[in-house]
């Protein structure tokens, strides 16, 4: 058996982040990156049948980013963050081009603030954005120029 966390949308039987219930109560669960209305849910290890929800709201993090306005191409920048710091999220340092979903030079959030990421080769607008490990999905972002 196990407990998770989906959008209360998420049809029955399937699941997202979760935690086995054979690790005891309380436990703890990783929450999913989207926000709104959600779900709680206890599952079944056979047939992944709900036996008990609760509906809950999913708020988004609370994050922020500090670096300086201008930085020489290729030069290490460093980073003051505040955030969620889940297991696998990072912040990198793009042309502002970059699809969001994409990276560059990065830096994990577990490696504290401030932290350093180099600065794209390219003069140029660029972003420095914090990117959830879950998916790749950017939280937030700051404009940062790049100088020759």
């Amino acid at each position: 058996d196990y407990i998770t966390i989906v959008a209360d949308s998420v049809s029955d039987g399937q699941y997202g982040n979760y935690t086995n219930t054979t690790t005891g109560s309380p436990l703890k669960l990783l929450v999913p990156i989207m926000s709104g209305d959600a779900e709680l849910r206890y599952m079944t290890g056979q047939g992944n049948k709900v036996l008990v929800r609760r509906p809950i709201k999913v708020v988004a993090a609370h994050i922020t980013l500090a670096a300086v306005e201008s930085a020489a191409a290729g030069s290490e920048i460093s980073i003051t963050w505040t955030g969620p710091n889940n297991p696998g999220d990072y912040i990198t340092v793009v042309p502002m081009s970059t699809p969001d979903g994409q990276y560059g030079d990065y830096s994990v959030t577990a490696n504290g603030s401030p932290l350093k990421v180099k600065a794209p080769k390219n003069p140029g607008g660029a972003e420095v954005r914090y990117m959830t490990g879950q998916g790749g999905n950017v939280l937030a972002r700051i404009p940062i120029k790049i100088v020759p």
